[in-house]
């Protein structure tokens, strides 16, 4: 992960299972340690982020819970360990306590970093909740609502959380204003909504609809997963249309449709699709009109994230190297796509620094397990 406004990165390395957070600087890039956890503890650390300044990193350690509400436990301590957000300068000190997360889901972890770095959002016990990074107050419930609130994103101007409020054969996209606690639904239907991305000036979300859940549906003969792209208003809630796909199997909601959804400072939204039968991206604009394909070819698109003006994307491909994954460049706006990188390596999870002249990516091979270059 890469820092907003500072030319640095932080990783997390797993030595034997011991495993700690490291950051490196521009532009030697040396590397650092952070946290000082010491042995095989069988705590996972996950979801590492910088706040913008690059001062603090902020992550969540700890498994996610079984049916019984608990973490794992593979050092039978008579402490029961916790799933829990964390933070610590990157100068130095002791991590601090932020709080209790709990979730019960593969991936499950969602830490967000306020646009000033003062704040963290995240979802536990089916709620949103907010803490300090200075960790000096106790993490505070945002919501009461209905159902389970999850996938909270800042709006770039810190005002207001974006998140979807999941209510089982449907969901809303929701919009909390932090000054006021007024909660407004993007076009609330009977669909499920969810993938909330802000545009730049805070006044738009983006988000993926698919149909309400339908049960008793037969499982043969399969059927295609029909989904859309929808924008809509941040404060009044109305919202449109901005693409729909068809009903073949080859329009169906793509594996990595969340992960790519991205709103640019170009005024275009990259969102993914296997319509021509491979995972591709496609740039439309926020104000309507036909998609542009940004990546055509026979190969397929895996990670996706925008470069530091956010004005470009950075994708991993197996193009022209169909047992590897590179990475590769292109314009919202279209364009022929550049290789970054090419060899040996299979490169993944590429960020850009802050000054945008360099991009940072893991890299494995058949005998060396993933380091970052």
């Amino acid at each position: 992960t890469s820092a907003l406004r500072a030319p640095r990165v932080a990783w997390v390395f797993d030595n034997k299972g011991e495993r700690n957070i490291w950051v490196a600087d521009s532009p030697d890039f040396g590397p650092r340690q952070v946290t000082h956890y010491k042995g095989d503890d069988g705590q996972p650390i996950v979801r590492v982020r910088l706040t913008p300044d690059g001062k603090t990193v902020v992550y969540a350690r700890g498994t996610e819970v079984n049916k019984a509400s608990t973490s794992a436990n593979p050092q039978s301590l008579t402490k029961m360990p916790k799933q829990q957000a964390w933070a610590v300068n990157v100068n130095g000190g002791e991590p601090r306590l932020l709080g209790d997360i709990g979730c019960n889901e593969e991936e499950c972890e969602d830490l967000q970093v306020s646009p000033d770095g003062k704040h963290v959002v995240w979802p536990a016990k089916k709620h949103l909740w907010i803490a300090p990074i200075d960790g000096k107050k106790k993490a505070e419930q945002l919501e009461e609502l209905l159902g389970e609130s999850d996938t909270p994103r800042w709006s770039p101007d810190g005002k207001r959380i974006a998140f979807r409020s999941n209510r089982k054969d449907h969901s809303f996209i929701a919009v909390l204003e932090l000054a006021t606690k007024k909660i407004t639904y993007l076009a609330p239907a009977t669909n499920r909504d969810a993938g909330p991305v802000w545009s730049p000036d805070s006044k738009q979300v983006a988000f993926i609809r698919q149909p309400g859940l339908e049960y008793k549906r037969p499982l043969i003969p399969e059927f295609p997963r029909t989904w859309a792209l929808w924008i809509a208003d941040s404060q009044s809630g109305e919202g449109r249309e901005l693409f729909h796909t068809g009903n073949a199997m080859e329009d169906s909601l793509p594996l990595f449709a969340f992960q790519s959804l991205q709103f640019t400072n170009a005024g275009r939204i990259i969102f993914a699709s296997e319509k021509d039968g491979r995972n591709h991206l496609y740039s439309i604009a926020a104000s309507g009109g036909a998609p542009q394909l940004l990546t055509p070819g026979d190969f397929d698109v895996e990670d996706v994230a925008l470069t530091a003006d956010k004005r470009s994307v950075l994708f991993t491909s197996n193009q022209n190297d169909i047992d590897r994954r590179h990475i590769w460049q292109v314009s919202a706006t279209g364009g022929e796509p550049k290789a970054l990188t090419t060899g040996e390596t299979i490169d993944s999870n590429p960020v850009e620094t802050s000054d945008a002249k360099n991009v940072l990516c893991l890299g494995s091979t058949a005998t060396s397990p993933a380091m970052p270059y």
